[in-house]
């Protein structure tokens, strides 16, 4: 256990907290412009490639596999994080709120 808590203050001195900006239907808009672009396109690519090098990791690394699998899963997260974003659907619910809920 103290092993994790030294790792965790450690990596909190690399990567700090800062303040989130607000995110918005024209960031959406704008990212998903750039990610259907030539080069957009080129980094979703780089990046589900680099997610599948991530899970490969996982089944030949058998010494880290905990670590590996952690790493895999974090990184696959933040790549779909980052698709989330570029989803205008997303704000199209957020603006008009539904009349009645549905049971």
């Amino acid at each position: 256990m103290l092993r994790k808590i030294k790792a965790m203050l450690m990596f909190s001195r690399h990567i700090g907290w800062v303040d989130e900006p607000q995110w918005e239907r024209e960031d959406s808009e704008r990212l998903t412009h750039f990610l259907t672009s030539n080069t957009g396109k080129k980094l979703s690519l780089i990046l589900r490639n680099m997610v599948v090098k991530g899970n490969a990791r996982c089944v030949q690394e058998k010494k880290y596999l905990e670590f590996e699998a952690g790493f895999a899963n974090g990184f696959r997260g933040a790549v779909i994080s980052v698709e989330a974003l570029a989803d205008s659907k997303l704000y199209e619910a957020q603006e008009s709120p539904p009349d009645e809920l549905e049971l």
